[in-house]
């Protein structure tokens, strides 16, 4: 009766919880890889690419300790993995996916329209456009899927109570090879591997509540393992990673150039303006007035001094030299002699004494006779 009122709560938070999980919406797939959306931008145009037979190639079922199951260990739909990785890195910039999966489907319905527009608009009906084809194509696989590649655990109990944990490990592989359509050269061969890790975590407590009578014994754990086809679709995004900087290296194609950095604007400094009051009012002038002012007048002044230059060469080479003035000869001085047969002449700093001829004294004695 003890164990009946223990397990009804217990049922209940369970149920309950199964409905709170079952009334949750569906979640959106988001990118995997994450470093599929920091791929540079391609430097043309997206690359026309078509997807054949990519799937599993293991032949591995899924791994089950007790028996043997009949379900595949991988997922069986591979090739929309790539599909869809294709289409989403680069933000979509990188390539154009030609649709060869359901290739009979599509060649069908193109039929049919063509059989509906003869029969309905005879023969002006309109051709249909041609189909998009590709100039490489994808193929390759899940090529393995190892399980238990790493497995064990540990455990210990002490007076009834014990916990224990327990891991394993598998490994998925993928390969990936792009083709040329013209030359069927296999440019490009990739493959990338991923772990899957489960872990599983376990607890126990074991407890007489009365001696001899009742017994109680609880048991708890839980398993945490990782997705299989999240993880195959994780390691097929790193493929297209991969593919993308090998074909980059070769020389398939190129990244988009990284624009050059605009130069940063010269932070604008405010000009300061001056107050000049005047008689009738007061004016603001700013920096640049004062400056574009003595600009005018250094130009003013360079033009003035070069004007008066040329004009003073001009003045110098039609100008002729004055003589220079003849020497003024210094006055002398006669100073009268003790005889009257001797003259002298007295100067600055001398004085000279001749004597007078006797001839000449005798004619300027007859002349003065004769005029008297």
């Amino acid at each position: 009766m003890t164990m009946i009122r223990l397990l009804i709560p217990l049922l209940a938070v369970v149920l309950s919880g199964c409905a709170s999980l079952a009334s949750m919406p569906p979640k959106l797939s988001e990118v995997a890889y994450k470093p599929m959306m920091t791929v540079p931008e391609p430097e043309n145009k997206p690359i026309v690419l078509a997807v054949y037979q990519f799937g599993d190639l293991t032949g591995q079922q899924k791994p089950n300790d007790a028996f043997s199951e009949m379900s595949k260990a991988v997922t069986q739909g591979a090739s929309n993995l790539l599909i869809l990785a294709l289409k989403r890195v680069g933000d979509g910039k990188w390539f154009r996916v030609a649709e060869r999966e359901s290739l009979q489907s599509l060649l069908q319905e193109r039929k049919l329209i063509r059989t509906t527009r003869q029969m309905t608009q005879g023969d002006k009906a309109k051709p249909l456009g041609p189909m998009l084809y590709a100039g490489a194509y994808l193929t390759g696989g899940i090529v393995g899927y190892d399980s238990n590649t790493l497995s064990g655990g540990a455990g210990h109990r002490f007076l009834g109570i014990g916990a224990s944990i327990q891991y394993r490990q598998d490994t998925v592989t993928v390969m990936l090879r792009l083709i040329n359509v013209v030359t069927g050269e296999v440019e490009l061969a990739i493959m990338t591997e991923k772990t899957i890790f489960s872990i599983g975590l376990g607890g126990d407590k074991f407890k007489y509540l009365d001696t001899g009578t009742n017994l109680l014994e609880i048991e708890a754990g839980i398993a945490k393992n990782e997705p299989i086809t999240y993880a195959v679709r994780k390691t097929i995004e790193g493929a297209v990673v991969e593919l993308i900087k090998a074909g980059e290296k070769k020389g398939l194609w190129k990244y988009k150039p990284e624009p050059e950095p605009e130069p940063e604007p010269e932070p604008e400094v405010e000009e300061e303006k001056v107050k000049m009051e005047g008689a009738d009012g007061s004016a603001t002038v700013t920096e640049a007035d004062i400056a574009e002012v003595l600009e005018i007048l250094i130009e003013s002044n360079n033009e003035t001094r070069k004007t008066i230059k040329e004009n003073a060469s001009q003045v110098n080479a039609e100008t002729t030299p004055a003589p220079s003035p003849e020497p003024i000869k210094e006055p002398e001085i006669i100073v009268p002699s003790w005889d009257e047969n001797i003259e002298c002449v007295e100067g600055t700093y001398h004085i000279r004494c001749t004597e007078i001829p006797k001839y000449e004294k005798n004619s300027d004695a007859d002349t003065s006779t004769d005029r008297q």
